[in-house]
């Protein structure tokens, strides 16, 4: 486990570390999943978070994903371009773009779906109820802290 130094010797395991080694290990075993189809688990993850029926607002997407709008655009060119998307403008606005799931993005998506859906069956499996809750407990915690902490650095730097 990571650990770093307390002043009085003793040592303790950094968090941090600990949340990023954990995260790394999750993201290469989506990556390695998503590679056995020529795909990056960044594709999955955009595949999963369009709405296969009525399709998403591409400028919702970026928000549901944590991802930069650059970022993005060139994932939303490559999955286009790849035939599992494709694009239509709204009714309402002709600047606004839904993205739509074709046939082969919905078989992929419900591949994306279904490695998730193994993982979290996993982890039910063999992590015992209680000690799930007290761990979605504690990373509710962590998250809360960090947040506080952003928005604290945040207020000081305006």
């Amino acid at each position: 486990m990571p650990v770093m130094e307390k002043k009085n010797s003793e040592k303790v395991e950094s968090v941090d570390l600990m949340l990023k080694s954990a995260w790394l290990a999750v993201s290469k075993m989506y990556s390695d999943q998503a590679s056995l189809y020529n795909s990056t688990a960044v594709q999955a993850l955009t595949l999963l978070k369009i709405d296969p029926k009525e399709g998403t607002r591409s400028t919702n997407l970026g928000p549901k994903m944590a991802i930069e709008p650059t970022s993005l655009t060139r994932i939303i060119k490559l999955l286009e371009d790849n035939g599992y998307i494709y694009k239509e403008k709204t009714t309402t606005d002709k600047r606004e773009v839904i993205i739509k799931l074709t046939d082969k993005g919905i078989n992929s998506r419900n591949l994306s779906k279904e490695v998730v859906l193994n993982f979290n069956k996993k982890i039910v499996e063999r992590i015992q109820p209680e000690k799930f809750e007290v761990f979605k407990e504690v990373m509710n915690d962590i998250l809360k802290i960090a947040n506080e902490l952003n928005n604290k650095n945040n207020n000081k730097s305006q």
